[in-house]
């Protein structure tokens, strides 16, 4: 996946689908697990729904939320491996806590 992508909204009813395009300019669709407010930042959970070089079906991928320069969201990878895993362990505790409120 490129460093950052826009996100852009999918032509069908599904709200929860995502369309990212990769280094070669492919749409790939995910589908949005969550969106996490962690330390004064935001990332968004994602789970690949086709297979990608990157990513297979059903892998989910966890991406940073900045914003470009005209001020729009554009999602980036998070290359700090520190903070990959801190957000990682945020995401499953959060889903952890999803899971036992239902």
């Amino acid at each position: 996946m490129p460093d950052q992508d826009k996100p852009n909204t999918p032509a069908t009813q599904d709200e929860n689908l995502v369309v990212l395009q990769d280094e070669n300019g492919n749409d790939v669709t995910f589908e949005h697990l969550m969106t996490l407010e962690y330390k004064g930042a935001s990332y968004i959970l994602l789970e690949a729904q086709q297979d990608m070089e990157d990513c297979l079906q059903g892998e989910s991928i966890i991406l940073k939320i900045e914003q470009d320069e005209n001020g729009d969201d554009v999602y980036a990878t998070i290359e700090d491996e520190a903070e990959y895993q801190e957000v990682f362990q945020q995401c499953l505790s959060t889903l952890d806590d999803e899971d036992g409120d239902e």
